[in-house]
Parts: C-alpha cells; sequence; structure tokens
C-alpha cells in the first residue's frame, strides 16, 4: 500500500532538476519559507501586549492569539501524509504558503479581537504545516548520506526565525504599529513564494488513498483536548474539573485512534513506523530533549524581564547570539552527522544541554549578561546537534512516501507536545517554588523572633543609595509592598513598618542629586531582596 511508485510532474518554468546545484535551489527556497513563518512566530508574540490594548483583550484572550495558531497547526500535522499523497508536495507546499499569507494580510487588517483570534487560527493551518514539509522536501533533494546535511540547512531558517523574530517585532511594533508584522509577513512572503513556486518539482504517488474521517477526528479531539489541558492547567490548576476532563477524553481519544489506525485499510498515521526503533526512539528523545528545552527558554524570559527588568526588545537582543549560534552550528551539526556515528552525535547534544541546565542553576541577579549569553548558547547548539542527527537518522529509516509523515509526526511530537508540556511543566514547577519560598519566609521571619531594626536597617540603606523617587514611586512601593505581604498571610504590621522605614530612608537622604537617576519601585524592592538574601522573589509580585 504505502511501497507505491512516484510520479514527478515538474513545474512550469522550473529551475534545471538535472543540474547540480538543484538540491540547493530547493534548500534555498523552503529555508527561507520556514525562516518567515518562525520569524512571524516570534515577532507577533512580541506584539501581544498592544494588540490586548488596541482591542482590551485580557490575558485569558490573548493567549488564544498564540495558542489558537499552534493548535490549529497540530491539529492538521497527522493529516500531512495524506494531502501531499493527494496534491503532491509543491502543491501542498504552495497552498500552506497561501493560507499563512491570506491569514495574516486578514491579521493586518482586524476590526477586534475575536476576527483576530479567529484569523491567527486560520494563519496557523498553514504555518503549521510548513516547518514539517521543509523537512521532508529537504531531505528528500539530497541524497541518503547528505542527509544530515539537509536537515543542517534547512535548520538554518528555523534558527534565524527566534533571533530575528523578536528585534525585528520590537522594532516595528514600538516605532510604527503591531498590524505592521503581519504586512511585513505578507510582503515577505509573496517573494518566497514565488521563488518556491519556480524551484519545487510536484512528487505524487500513483497510487491515490481515501481520507481517513474517523482517524481525523479521533486524533484532533485527542490532540487539541491535551493542548488546551496543558495551556490552561497552571492556571486553572490541574486539579481542576476541567482540566480533569479534558486529559481523560485526550487519553480515551489517542487509545480509540490506535484501535481503530490498526483495523482499517488506509489509516491516516500509519503505526508501522513506531516498529522500527530508531524512529520510535528519536521520538522519544526528541520529546523529552525538547520539553526540557521550551523549559529553559520559559524560565529564561522571566529571568530577563521579571527579574533583570529588560524590556522585550533588549531581551530580544539578550536571547540574539544563542539564536546565531544556533544558526551558525545547524550545518556544522549536520555535517558532523553524516560523518560519524549519529548516536555520539545525540550524546553531545544530551551532554551540551545538561551542562547549559546546570548552569543555570547557579545564576544569580549578580551575574552578568555574558554568562547568561554563553549558557543560552550552549543550549541552543546542543539543540541544533539533536535536531539533525535525530530528525536525519530517524527519517533515513523510512520509505519515500512515509518521509512526509514521519517528518509530521516528529515536528508534533517536537514542536506540539514537547513545546506545550515543557511551557506547563515550566509554569507549574515556577509557581509551587514560589509557594515554597513564600512558606519559608512565613516560618522564617514571622514565627521565629525578628529585631525589627536589623531587618529594616538594610531596606533603609537600599532606599537611601536609590535616591528619592517622589510621592508617586513611595505610594507605589507601598501598594507593591501591602499587596504582596497581604497574599502571603504576612502580618500588615511588616507592610506599614516597611512603609515607614522606606520614608524614613528618604528623608535622611533628602532629595536626590540632579544627574542622578531615581529607580523605580520595582529597583528598590530588588534591592530589598538582595540584601534580605533573596528569601522575598520579587517576581511573584
Amino acid at each position: 500500500m504505502y511501497n507505491m511508485a512516484l510520479k514527478t510532474q515538474p513545474s512550469p518554468k522550473s529551475i534545471d532538476r538535472e543540474s547540480t546545484s538543484y538540491k540547493w535551489w530547493v534548500a534555498l527556497a523552503v529555508t527561507l519559507s520556514s525562516f518567515l513563518v518562525n520569524m512571524s512566530q516570534f515577532a507577533v508574540q512580541l506584539a501581544v501586549p498592544p494588540m490586548m490594548t488596541a482591542f482590551g483583550l485580557n490575558i485569558d484572550q490573548a493567549q488564544w492569539l498564540i495558542t489558537g495558531y499552534a493548535i490549529a497547526g497540530a491539529m492538521l500535522m497527522p493529516t500531512l501524509g495524506w494531502l501531499g499523497n493527494r496534491l503532491g508536495n509543491r502543491t501542498l507546499y504552495l497552498c500552506c504558503m497561501l493560507i499563512f499569507i491570506t491569514g495574516a494580510a486578514l491579521c493586518a487588517v482586524a476590526w477586534n479581537g475575536p476576527s483576530l483570534i479567529a484569523f491567527r487560527v486560520f494563519q496557523g493551518m498553514g504555518g503549521g504545516l510548513i516547518l514539517p514539509m521543509t523537512m521532508a522536501i529537504v531531505s528528500g533533494a539530497f541524497p541518503l548520506e547528505q542527509r544530515g546535511i539537509a536537515v543542517g540547512i534547512a535548520g538554518i531558517g528555523i534558527a534565524l526565525g527566534p533571533a530575528l523574530g523578536p528585534v525585528i517585532g520590537g522594532y516595528l511594533t514600538e516605532y510604527l504599529s503591531w498590524r505592521m508584522v503581519f504586512v511585513l509577513t505578507v510582503i515577505l512572503g509573496i517573494i518566497f513564494m514565488t521563488l518556491t513556486s519556480l524551484v519545487l518539482p510536484n512528487t505524487r504517488e500513483a497510487e491515490q488513498r481515501s481520507l481517513d474521517l474517523m482517524g481525523l477526528l479521533l486524533m484532533s479531539v485527542s490532540v487539541v483536548s491535551l493542548l488546551i489541558a496543558l495551556s490552561r492547567g497552571h492556571r486553572e490548576g490541574w486539579d481542576a474539573v476541567l482540566i480533569q476532563r479534558l486529559l481523560v477524553v485526550a487519553g480515551a481519544g489517542l487509545m480509540l485512534f490506535i484501535v481503530w489506525e490498526s483495523c482499517i485499510k488506509d489509516p491516516l498515521v500509519d503505526l508501522r513506523v513506531y516498529r522500527n526503533i530508531t524512529f520510535c526512539g528519536v521520538s522519544v528523545l526528541l520529546f523529552i530533549f525538547f520539553m526540557n528545552f521550551y523549559t529553559s527558554n520559559f524560565l529564561q524570559t522571566i529571568l530577563l524581564q521579571r527579574l533583570l527588568d529588560y524590556t522585550p526588545v533588549r531581551a530580544g537582543y539578550a536571547l540574539l547570539p544563542g539564536a546565531l549560534m544556533l544558526a551558525v552550528a545547524f550545518p556544522f551539526a549536520g555535517r558532523l552527522s553524516d560523518l560519524m556515528d549519529r548516536r555520539l552525535v545525540v550524546l553531545i547534544a544530551i551532554c551540551l544541554l545538561v551542562l547549559s541546565s546546570y548552569g543555570f542553576t547557579r545564576v544569580s541577579l549578580d551575574w552578568p549578561l555574558s554568562w547568561i549569553m554563553w549558557l543560552t548558547g550552549l543550549r541552543f547548539v546542543a539543540a541544533s546537534f539533536m535536531l539533525t542527527a535525530g530528525t536525519s537518522a530517524a527519517l533515513s529509516q523510512l520509505s519515500p512516501d512515509q518521509v512526509r509523515m514521519g517528518s509530521g509526526l516528529l515536528n508534533l511530537v517536537q514542536n506540539g507536545l514537547g513545546g506545550t508540556v515543557g511551557v506547563a511543566v515550566g509554569t507549574t514547577f515556577l509557581q509551587r517554588r514560589l509557594s515554597v519560598q513564600t512558606s519559608l519566609l512565613d516560618q522564617q521571619q514571622l514565627s521565629s523572633s525578628l529585631d525589627w531594626s536589623d531587618m529594616l536597617a538594610p531596606v533603609r540603606d537600599a532606599v537611601q543609595q536609590a535616591g528619592a523617587i517622589g510621592s508617586a514611586g513611595e505610594a507605589q512601593v507601598a501598594a507593591i509592598v501591602q499587596r504582596h505581604l497581604s497574599s502571603t498571610g504576612i502580618d500588615r504590621r511588616l507592610s506599614g513598618l516597611l512603609y515607614h522605614a522606606h520614608g524614613s530612608g528618604l528623608a535622611q537622604h533628602g532629595s536626590a542629586p540632579a544627574a542622578a537617576q531615581p529607580e523605580n519601585a520595582l529597583g528598590i524592592l530588588r534591592r530589598y531582596e538582595k540584601l534580605l538574601g533573596g528569601r522575598m522573589t520579587v517576581a511573584s509580585l
């Protein structure tokens, strides 16, 4: 059923497919398209706050701008094999690009919040399939012995997207408008789509397969329920009735999907690919690896913006060196996986990730940014090694007509499940650690005998060093401290004493010199945190 002949229909006015440079033209075309998809996604993330302001969206509504896009792509990813069988690689890729560009154009003219969310979901139906299609097309254009370098080249576009997306999105949002993020996507999309139409051949299977509608329904229900539960679990609570029901539906849908796919003639997903030990093992490794990868990225974003007071644009610049290292490392890692045992390359990737993760366990607010950049670079280089070696090893075990489906499954495991689970785990872990630290603060500062003068002395010193910040700043400090202490159950007397110490410090210090730059309220609280040994976490404020 799956070992069928392939028919190649050359595209009109295409580049000579017999030339030695043809495979490089294919790699260039799809790499540019994958870069655009990733760049747009990261730029949109930075533009979410202005969108919230423009349309009056709350956080729960705004998160669907990102989650809705991801769910739409994940829902269609299992159909990649069937769609490619019916349409061919070139037609399917161009259709995905057209949907992605059209969705961006609609987002640029959205008139309210619901319309913007709906257009983002529509855009995700095209963008979600472009990345796995990129890997499948590049892998098919290169011979088997060059499969690693092929994946590495395709990875350059995937890496440059996160590197340049926040920077481009930050500038467009700050100096022009958030709508310009989508306008730029449309302009570049038309250019890259034109190049792709001239380069790609239309490879189709000689035998057409019917669509497994029941399998698609079961898979969609299972994947969508799981992703919604994971994205909302940290907010609703993992013991909430809604989350538990979603997880039950996801589990039941998955079991029914496996049973159904094992019994029909033309399944949506050929589960026999998981009988291959290499493909199955790589799938598990990619899930675990990128769950850790996305968890680290999520926590690092909080570190930079909440604790180090970086603006989104500056945080994007802080992540830029690591993403550029990823782009540089991709071709090298791909070539390395062609020349040596891919298991060794995967082992190197795991070691680099462990080293980076251990380094971040030692990070404090006093660490220089250069060290954080180096640790970030290690993590990104590890991702390039894992992605090139793992993907090329897994896809090389499949027949040509299974590569498209296998690439979609790997992308679903890596980004859809691994990314969502990683963010959910990171959020849950962070919230629980904050609860533990708050409990320790209560026990250490309230259950024991406190020397109030000793405790307030560092606060007074911090305020004196910060300089006067005016009555508005004093009120802000008082409000923030009061809110935090009340939420953690600390006696309100402590709030009053802290505010009194703050006011006393200002009175003793007097007005700040004209050349001094006044420090904001969170800056003073951060100094207070460090002086007291970090027992109060500013991120919880």
